[in-house]
């Protein structure tokens, strides 16, 4: 059984005897949770940044000709509608829905939602509204968010359904007391894909040739001279033409000059990268912990939690003594992630290529 943001969230109430165990301490709870894990992984990450290549890399992704930029996903906007229908219950009066939805991530980050069905007529009064989950994309979607309207919203804005991710290749049925139909501003649907959260930076960006060569494209800072250089030249139809590109804010890849021919995706020449992953911060309870296949995980992010939760409450001494634990586990974990770099060869070789 894998652990989940909620069940190492009850481990860790269970060690603190009751103490802030109030449902207004659950973000608290989530939190220092969170930074477990982001302190955790920045001591992994720099002994063994290969392990931490994101599960998907190398990515391959289109650049258009004449484009110079590129918005970063880990999950694809999805592309095929809701398939909506009905079933008994309820006692509603009739009324019609139009319906979209976005694929969502353990941190609540969306894609842009889906082009909406057709308007679905209900006209029976004890029959329901019913929307067949869309397939799971790749990626790493926690689940779906629905999205719902009724001829009776005036301006026809998509109104979040649902609080929690639904799982997928499980029907949704409305509720009996209807859809939702007037919108807070954290309910309305998204206008930008931000699934690209849990990329830290591109370690390595490459064009795989149509004679299946591939050549890399170096990195250069946005304000460099080399950027300067390249934005003020003109890109030719060649394939080979030179490149520079850099990553801003996270998901923005800028590429210098402007392409002078198309790159694909799906066929060759095709751009691709590698990314370090870096955890995305836990929303939901049914939320998988990562790294969970390195030993001392578990135990370094319940000791640093419970540490950080201790100082919360003004229990000193029992913090420091959690935190060591916490300090001992990491190095631990440092040292067995150390032992797996041990066999690489670091050294070069004159004239091995």
């Amino acid at each position: 059984m894998p652990d989940t943001l909620g069940s190492l969230r009850s481990e860790i109430l269970l060690e603190l005897r009751g103490d802030l165990a109030q449902p207004e301490d659950v973000p608290l709870l989530n939190a220092k949770i969170n930074n477990a894990l982001e302190a955790v992984w920045m001591s992994m990450m720099k002994v063994a940044l290969a392990r931490f290549f994101g599960s998907d890399s190398p990515v391959n992704f289109t650049l258009a000709a004449g484009s110079q930029r590129v918005q970063l996903v880990s999950i694809a906007d999805p592309t095929v509608a809701l398939v909506a229908g009905t079933t008994a219950g309820g006692a509603l009066p009739n009324r019609n829905y139009t319906f979209t939805y976005t694929f969502v991530t353990e941190s609540g980050s969306e894609t842009n939602p889906c082009a909406t069905t057709t308007p679905l007529a209900i006209a029976a009064p004890t029959t329901l509204a019913q929307i067949t989950a869309p397939a799971e994309p790749s990626g790493g979607a926690l689940g779906w968010n629905l999205y719902a309207y009724s001829n009776s919203n005036p301006g026809n804005v998509p109104v979040l359904q649902n609080q929690q991710p639904l799982p997928f290749g499980v029907p949704f049925t409305e509720p009996v007391t209807g859809f939702q139909d007037y919108p807070t501003f954290q309910q309305l649907a998204p206008t930008s894909n931000q699934t690209a959260d849990n990329i830290s930076y591109i370690t390595h960006l490459e064009i795989v040739q149509t004679d299946t060569t591939i050549r890399a494209l170096n990195q250069a800072d946005i304000d460099s001279l080399a950027m300067r250089g390249l934005a003020r030249t003109l890109a030719s139809a060649s394939e080979y033409q030179m490149y520079a590109w850099d990553l801003i804010n996270g998901r923005t890849l800028e590429v210098r000059p402007p392409a002078g021919t198309a790159f694909s995706a799906n066929a060759l020449p095709t751009p691709r990268y590698f990314y370090v992953a870096k955890p995305r911060r836990l929303r939901y309870d049914q939320a998988e912990i990562p790294y969970q296949s390195i030993s001392g995980v578990h135990e370094y992010l319940t000791n640093k939690a419970i540490a950080d939760l201790k100082l919360v409450i003004d229990e000193y001494i029992a913090s420091q003594a959690y935190m060591g634990a916490a300090n001992a586990l990491k190095q631990e974990i440092v040292t067995s992630l150390a032992q797996e770099n041990w066999g690489k060869n670091r050294t070069i070789t004159p004239y091995l290529y």
